[in-house]
């Protein structure tokens, strides 16, 4: 089982005002069978953090087109190619 895990969630350019205007959130994740990814930690978002308007955030099981992640001030999606 994967201990639960700490982690600093930031949102902005606009993001922030769906999570009640807070820019930047420290968060605990549960322990869990499987170790944390992104497309588990959104879904966690989505329950835990997300105010309104979850399909101006959320598509599917990942962010809208053209929302900006970065994951310690590098673009996700040249981690996933990596």
């Amino acid at each position: 089982m994967a201990a639960p895990l700490s982690v600093e969630v930031e949102f902005g350019g606009g993001a922030e005002l769906l999570f009640d205007g807070v820019k930047k959130h420290q968060v605990t994740l549960p322990g869990q069978e499987e170790p944390w990814d992104i497309r588990n930690l959104l879904v966690w978002i989505k329950k835990n953090l997300l105010k309104e308007r979850p399909e101006l955030f959320i598509q599917g099981d990942s962010v809208r087109p053209g929302i900006l992640v970065l994951i310690n001030d590098a673009d996700w999606e040249l981690l996933r190619a990596s």
